[in-house]
């Protein structure tokens, strides 16, 4: 078996985890629901308008309102049900797929993953 062979193996793997069902049942019941929906464009907006705010502007006023507005959406956004559901879904897909690349990237090289430590495990000071 080749690499390719190997990738899509992988991939069908993932297509069939336990992360991948719950991250497609989060989006779609997601994707079924206006206020959730319109959360993550708020979100989405606000984090447009606090890019341009920093490139614009150097009043720090600004941009401090815009991140208060900012925090304020993410918390509705994590109180709400569906949309924390789809954040804990997605999270535990991209912890899946770190591990994975993880392991990759070990088995490549023979060096352990940085920690959540800072990198101070194998010092190689990406401040991960």
């Amino acid at each position: 078996m080749d690499i390719i062979d190997k990738a899509k193996e992988l991939g069908n793997m993932l297509k069939e985890s336990q992360q991948m069902a719950n991250l497609k049942k989060a989006e779609e019941t997601l994707m079924q629901d206006d206020k959730g929906k319109g959360f993550l464009n708020d979100l989405y907006m606000l984090q447009q308008e606090m890019s341009d705010a920093m490139s614009e502007t150097t009043d720090k006023s600004v941009i401090e309102d815009i991140n208060n507005r900012y925090s304020l959406k993410q918390n509705e956004v994590l109180s709400y049900e569906v949309t924390r559901s789809y954040f804990e879904a997605k999270g535990n897909f991209d912890k899946l797929m770190k591990q994975i690349n993880d392991v990759i990237m070990y088995s490549l090289t023979g060096q352990e993953p940085c920690s959540d430590d800072n990198c101070s495990s194998c010092g190689c000071g990406c401040d991960h």
